[in-house]
């Protein structure tokens, strides 16, 4: 009885100790947050994973009641999804998000600097030239075209709203359209770009700093203590794998490895690279947001359908044609829009193709390519059957050791049991039979006295 109340003691004072070092940490963590400056680095080319990050960080300065949020903007630009992600996240939070030019701010990277609250830009840095391509490089439609060029004056005119600054929005336009001429800043052809200088004079940046010090003071940002906040090594994963060239790789990579496993023996190693690949490139986009479950279970579902066609249905008919279908409508899907999922497959498969041919042609010059693939022709001739042989039992005596219904079991004289079937005549329980016909594991036998 001492025990379990000494116990009871013990327990409660570790609850007691739990609570207290609890409280007390998470009252030390809101002190430590408050009167902060969240400093973010977005550098780098823009992808679905940066996104991700942009937004995590604006959500956890929020979380902690930081006063304000100060990205780091070097970019030539990125991806035009996750461009309008990382712009919503900045104009939807409660706090002020303000943007510190280093160097450049291209393509995307002049439309995610006018969603900021204000701009500081370096004496070298430069934004604008935003003119939205294709994957292939080629400027998109005019419908496109059209639909960037009001994003961008959208965001220059709230931009003039918000800070309370005379701005001509035509300007951010001719960033996206070299057909918007601009009297005294740009003719019609040329896309803008502009100086730390002339951003100032056009009312596109409120200040020049060198450095974030600079910039910090500039904004009367000085009396915030500064929070750095770095990806993670998942998000810097990701933002890698979502990559528009390692995304092309993977999909290559995938495909010729399970291609090639296809024309080997077993399940080795190019079977697990081409998984992994594929898990890769799917898990990425899954993560970062640019896929949903449901591309995912589409892919499965293609592995599936194509499994069930090479390894179960003769031929190749509608379970692999769905198969393919699925396969390539979930690679499709899994990107921003449905002209940069085509082009990327596309280049995949040509380059799988390539690929293929190429490991093909090495493989069987090389020994390696002798020890995983069966050359060896088993044929009849040489002796070789994939069924036990029962030619020898052709003529052979026996007695049923069952009745024959047409089918049963002989046992002959060797002691052999093997089951047979009769002409079609019922025969009974220990009756003589003999062998009259052997179609591989078919024995067929007849009443010896009937012959």
């Amino acid at each position: 009885m001492a025990r379990t109340r000494s116990f009871s003691y013990i327990t409660i004072f570790f609850l007691i100790l739990a609570l207290v070092v609890t409280i007390s940490s998470f009252r030390h963590v809101g002190e430590e947050q408050i009167n902060s400056l969240y400093v973010v680095p977005l550098k780098g080319s823009i992808y679905g994973g940066t996104a991700d990050f942009i937004s995590r960080a604006v959500h956890e300065a929020e979380a902690r009641k930081a006063e304000a949020v100060l990205i780091e903007l070097r970019t030539f630009g990125g991806e035009l999804n996750a461009m309008a992600e990382i712009a919503d996240a900045m104009t939807g939070a409660k706090i002020p998000i303000y943007v510190f030019i280093q160097g450049r701010a291209i393509s995307a990277g002049a439309y995610i600097a006018l969603s900021g609250e204000r701009i500081v830009m370096s004496p070298d840095a430069v934004m604008g030239a935003s003119q939205p391509r294709t994957a292939d490089g080629k400027p998109v439609p005019e419908k496109e075209m059209a639909a960037f060029r009001k994003m961008f004056k959208a965001a220059a005119e709230a931009r003039a709203q918000r800070v309370g600054v005379e701005l001509d929005p035509r300007i951010a336009e001719a960033m996206v359209d070299p057909e918007v001429e601009v009297a005294g800043v740009t003719e019609k052809g040329n896309l803008v770009a502009l100086t730390a200088e002339e951003a100032m004079e056009l009312g596109y940046a409120d200040l020049i700093a060198k450095n974030r010090n600079e910039a910090v003071l500039s904004l009367g940002l000085s009396h915030l203590t500064p929070v750095e906040i770095r990806q993670t090594p998942v998000e810097g994963l990701v933002r890698f794998l979502t990559d528009p060239y390692i995304s092309s790789l993977l999909l290559i990579v995938g495909f010729t490895a399970l291609i090639i496993e296809v024309f080997t023996a077993g399940f080795g190693l190019a079977g697990v690279l081409g998984i992994v690949s594929l898990l890769a490139f799917f898990g990425a986009r899954f993560l970062s947001g640019l896929a949903g479950f449901e591309v995912f279970i589409l892919f499965i579902l293609g592995l599936i359908l194509l499994a069930a066609e090479i390894f179960v249905v003769p031929g190749f008919g509608i379970p692999g044609i769905i198969g393919l279908i699925s396969i390539g409508g979930s690679i499709v899907l899994s990107y921003a829009s449905s002209s940069q999922g085509l082009a990327a497959l596309g280049l995949s498969l040509v380059w799988t193709f390539f690929f293929v041919s190429l490991a093909l042609q090495y493989l069987k010059k090389s020994g390696f390519f002798q020890r995983i693939v069966l050359s060896t022709s088993l044929s009849g001739e040489s002796g070789y059957s994939a069924v036990p042989l029962y030619q020898d039992y052709l003529g052979k005596i026996g007695k049923t050791v069952n009745p024959l219904r047409p089918a049963g079991v002989v046992e002959f004289e060797d002691g052999e049991r093997l089951d047979v079937i009769s002409e079609g005549a019922y025969i009974a329980g220990g009756e003589e039979v003999k062998v009259v016909k052997v179609e591989g594991r078919r024995i067929v036998v007849r009443k010896t006295d009937i012959e």
